[in-house]
C-alpha cells in the first residue's frame, strides 16, 4: 500500500497545516507581545503619574505652608 500519489497529498496536507499553525503562532506571538508592550506602558505611565501627583502634593503642602508663615 505504499500509493506515492497518497503519500504526496498527504505531504502537502501536512506541510499546509503546518505552515497554518506557523502563521497562527506568529499572530499569537505578535498580539500577546503587543498587549504585553501596551500594559507596560500603562504600568510606566500610571508609575510617573503616582509619582507627579506625590510631588504635586507635597509641593503644594509646602506653598500653603509658606504662605501660612507669611501671613502670620
Amino acid at each position: 500500500m505504499n500509493n506515492p500519489a497518497l503519500n504526496t497529498a498527504t505531504q502537502h496536507r501536512l506541510h499546509d497545516l503546518a505552515k497554518a499553525e506557523a502563521e497562527r503562532l506568529r499572530r499569537q506571538a505578535i498580539h500577546d507581545f503587543a498587549n504585553e508592550t501596551v500594559d507596560e506602558f500603562w504600568r510606566g505611565a500610571n508609575a510617573i503619574w503616582q509619582r507627579g501627583q506625590t510631588t504635586a502634593e507635597r509641593s503644594a503642602t509646602r506653598l500653603h505652608a509658606r504662605l501660612a508663615r507669611r501671613a502670620s
